[in-house]
């Protein structure tokens, strides 16, 4: 069985941020800065995602819908964390991301594969 890491850690580290109770959040003074922390998370998620199922049938839709089904599943989780709500706007944010980060995965992809 070929184990996907880069998409198992990514999809960990998004599941631990989301569970942090609202209390405990450090507060950040910045408009907006919520969604960049979204869009970031997300567009990491995309490219962890290409660089694990990067195959020449690689579907960019069906990438996308697997991670906007995450980011829904992370905002559900999120009803469940004392001080924490489900916020529409961060799934607009996270959907951002993931279309930002596949936009980007592909050259991301050669530049790393130049690295090595």
């Amino acid at each position: 069985m070929n184990i996907k890491y880069a998409t198992i850690i990514v999809s960990t580290l998004i599941i631990i941020a989301v569970l942090i109770p609202g209390p405990s959040l450090p507060g950040v003074d910045i408009v907006g800065f919520d969604k960049v922390v979204h869009i970031g998370l997300f567009g990491l998620w995309a490219l962890a995602f290409r660089y694990d199922f990067n195959t020449p049938s690689f579907k960019f839709p069906v990438a996308f819908l697997i991670g906007a089904a995450f980011s829904l599943t992370t905002e559900v989780l999120q009803l469940l964390v004392k001080g924490r709500s489900f916020d529409i706007y961060d799934l607009v944010a996270d959907a951002v991301g993931l279309i930002a980060g596949l936009a980007v995965s592909g050259t991301a992809l050669k530049l790393l594969r130049k690295s090595k």
